[in-house]
């Protein structure tokens, strides 16, 4: 079977705009980020579905992975299930008949894959640091009103357990 995997991170976005022209006889279409692999239902339908010989059909390697490691999970767990990968945009070929030119190819995309997250996740810790500097971050907003921060503070100090404070005002313990 041809598969196809399509993924664009929001709804704003198009996905029929990828794999255009390949005829698919499944698409699994996911409109989530790329950060958080477990959050992506459709890629673990994708993979819970395959079969020895299908042949999953992907845009661009950043579609199937964010970074380096969650794409080289994703690769190898489909590889072993006897899956073949094409990475359209790429002009990649993963498979049973892996050539050198592919297996180098990949390991160099995934690469610059990695490369450009970490790069962002660099960028972004400074503009939050020189933020933070500047007075211009004040952080993620609390998940609570000022009444319930101030329960717990009041409630902490009483020797009452978490368990019970976080159930007497309705909240999760871990939270």
């Amino acid at each position: 079977m041809h598969i196809g995997y399509k993924r664009v991170s929001t709804h704003e976005q198009n996905p029929e705009s990828q794999l255009i022209g390949i005829e698919l006889d499944k698409v699994f279409t996911e409109i989530q980020t790329g950060y958080s692999t477990k959050e992506r239902h459709q890629l673990q339908n994708l993979i819970d579905y395959v079969r020895e010989d299908d042949i999953v059909f992907v845009e661009c390697m950043d579609r199937l992975g964010r970074n380096g490691y969650d794409l080289d999970n994703t690769v190898e767990f489909l590889l072993k299930k006897g899956v073949e990968i094409h990475f359209v945009r790429e002009g990649i070929v993963l498979g049973k008949k892996n050539d050198l030119m592919s297996k180098l190819s990949y390991d160099m995309m995934k690469s610059f894959i990695h490369f450009f997250s970490q790069l962002f996740k660099e960028r972004q810790r400074i503009g939050i640091q020189k933020a933070k500097e500047e007075g211009r971050y004040k952080g993620k907003k609390s998940k609570f009103s000022t009444e319930v921060v101030e329960a717990i503070k009041r409630d902490l100090p009483l020797r009452k357990s978490k368990n019970q404070i976080a159930t007497e005002l309705g909240i999760c313990r871990f939270t």
